[in-house]
Formats: structure tokens, C-alpha cells, sequence
């Protein structure tokens, strides 16, 4: 009989993270699963680990030779699954309750196809712990614009997301660093979306992810900030809020001249509408920059004059 969840783990390197992954899974109230591990190591750490375990679910395991590196390996378990829903869950998070998976059952309707929950996201290397849940009223807000994204991804992390194993969209390989808020836009201009309203998921922050290598690197943001562009053109900033995603990723990432824009776009085409915005942020001295308020009012003279 086919489970209704398939559960698929993106596996690399680290057995302690999918032990605690797995550990959680075995909690499950819901026992209506299958799990499915994709492994990306370069050793045999992993497979290792899994020979000695026993648990009482189903579970398959594939080593991807070669490396399907990210994000190909987060669903690279589609073909091996049988489940109506697939479950997201990056080998270092888990599930926060022994009622996650029957949280996300409850929140299933046969118009929708995609289901967030919120999620609390774990400091490993202190501890803290932060609840980061967002409203019904905002969720709503972002499924009518899911451009909103692009000043703030709020929904959160892939491992809060279930989705129905019929549906099309996916997370584009070429990117990384925007890679699951980007995915969620072209998901939500496509399919309806529920939202559960409490931390289903625990998202492990430490230093083996592979954002680390992302945030505020420029050789890395403003590439995959140009694909975004491509891909969606002027909606990507037909909104002050979206406008001032693209001021703060000039403004973080201390693109100080045209060329340097240029340079850091690696051979993408750059929209004119970036060099005059890049253009008017330059104008403000530093200082200013530096000072939210004096930022945020250039920001909207930019948008207003730059539309």
C-alpha cells in the first residue's frame, strides 16, 4: 500500500544531523510515510551510518554518483517515492513535535497543493532558539504577491514545505543562494498554498551550510539576483517594497561604481533600471547609507524617479 508522505532527505556528510533527523521522524504520531535518503557525500559516511540502523518505517536510500550538488539533490527522491505528498527536510533540521506530519495531514485540501508551516529557527552553536511563524494575514499577503519575497523571505527554509508529487515546479539548479524564496514565487503563481500557523519544523543554523559561503558574497548575490531578473522581469520591482530589495543588495554588498556592478555580473546583461538606481545610491554620501532613515527616504526618491 503507497505511504501518503514521502519524506525526502538531501543527505551530505553529516550522520549526527540525520541521526537527530530520523530520530524525529521515529516520533511521528502520523506512521502514514516512507522516507527517502539521497546522499551527495564524497565518503561512504553516510551509507555507513544507515547499514547500522534500524527503524520501524520504510526507508530507501541512494547515493548520487556522481554529486547532484544543490539544489538537485533536495528532490532528487521523486522518482524513488510513492507518497501523493512530498516532505522537504535538509538532513540537519527536524521535526519540532511528535505532531508535525499530522499537523501537515490536517492542513491537506483537494484544492491545494503546496503547505507551509512555520518554523523555529535552532543557533546550534549557542542554543538560542527563535520562533519564526509568521500570521495567516501575512501569509495571505504573500500569496497575493509572492514578489514580496524578494525583500524578505519569510516563509522560511524548504524543510516547511509539503507539496503535492504531481506538481511541476521545482527549485532551478542554477541558483543557491535565492534558490527556495525563487522557487516559492513560481510555486505560488501556480498552485493554491495552506499555511499552518505554528513551528512544525526545527531549522538547524551551523556552520556547514552551504548558505555560509553565500551571504554578502557578490561573486554569488548579484549573479543569482540577475537570473531572478531574467526570469521575471519588472515585477521583480514593481513595488517600493521589491524596489528596495535591490537598493539593500547594492547598498549590503558595497557595489560602489558601475563597473564593479559589472564585474560582480559575471557576463549577465545588467537592467538599466539597477545602473540608475546603483546611479542615485551613489549619490548619497556614505554616511548616509550607512543611517536607515536617510536610506530608506533616498530609496523611495529612486523609486519614484526610476519607474
Amino acid at each position: 500500500m503507497k505511504p501518503l508522505i514521502s519524506i525526502l532527505i538531501p543527505a551530505y556528510e553529516r550522520p549526527d544531523y540525520l541521526r537527530r533527523s530520523l530520530d524525529q521522524i521515529a516520533l511521528q504520531s502520523c506512521r502514514d510515510f516512507e522516507v527517502v535518503i539521497t546522499d551527495d557525500s564524497a565518503t561512504d559516511v553516510i551509507e555507513s551510518f544507515l547499514r547500522e540502523q534500524v527503524y520501524d518505517f520504510p526507508v530507501q536510500y541512494r547515493r548520487n554518483l556522481p554529486a547532484k550538488g544543490t539544489p538537485l539533490n533536495w528532490t532528487s527522491g521523486i522518482d524513488m517515492a510513492s507518497g501523493e505528498w512530498i516532505k522537504i527536510l535538509h538532513d540537519d533540521d527536524w521535526l519540532a513535535r511528535p505532531d508535525s506530519l499530522e499537523e501537515y495531514v490536517r492542513a491537506t485540501r483537494p484544492e491545494i497543493d503546496l503547505i507551509f508551516s512555520g518554523y523555529e529557527a535552532v543557533f546550534e552553536e549557542t542554543g538560542r532558539r527563535e520562533d519564526r511563524t509568521i500570521s495567516m494575514h501575512a501569509f495571505d499577503a504573500i500569496t497575493r504577491n509572492p514578489y514580496k519575497l524578494f525583500a524578505s523571505n519569510r516563509i522560511g527554509p524548504p524543510s516547511v514545505l509539503m507539496f503535492r508529487r504531481s506538481m511541476t515546479e521545482h527549485f532551478d539548479p542554477q541558483l543557491k543562494w535565492i534558490v527556495d524564496w525563487e522557487g516559492y514565487i513560481r510555486m505560488l503563481q501556480q498552485h493554491r498554498a495552506g499555511y499552518v500557523d505554528r513551528p512544525l519544523i526545527c531549522m538547524s543554523y551551523n556552520a556547514t551550510q552551504v548558505t555560509k559561503s553565500c551571504l554578502g558574497n557578490p561573486a554569488v548575490e548579484i549573479p543569482e539576483a540577475l537570473i531572478f531578473y531574467a526570469k521575471h522581469g519588472e515585477k521583480t520591482r514593481s513595488s517600493w517594497v521589491t524596489y528596495d530589495a535591490w537598493w539593500r543588495l547594492m547598498r549590503n554588498l558595497s557595489i560602489r561604481s558601475e563597473a564593479q556592478l559589472i564585474q560582480f555580473a559575471a557576463g549577465r546583461p545588467v537592467p538599466p533600471f539597477l545602473l540608475r538606481l546603483l546611479k542615485h545610491q551613489l549619490m548619497l554620501p556614505l554616511a548616509f547609507r550607512r543611517i536607515g532613515v536617510l536610506s530608506k527616504f533616498g530609496m523611495f526618491l529612486s523609486y519614484l524617479v526610476n519607474r
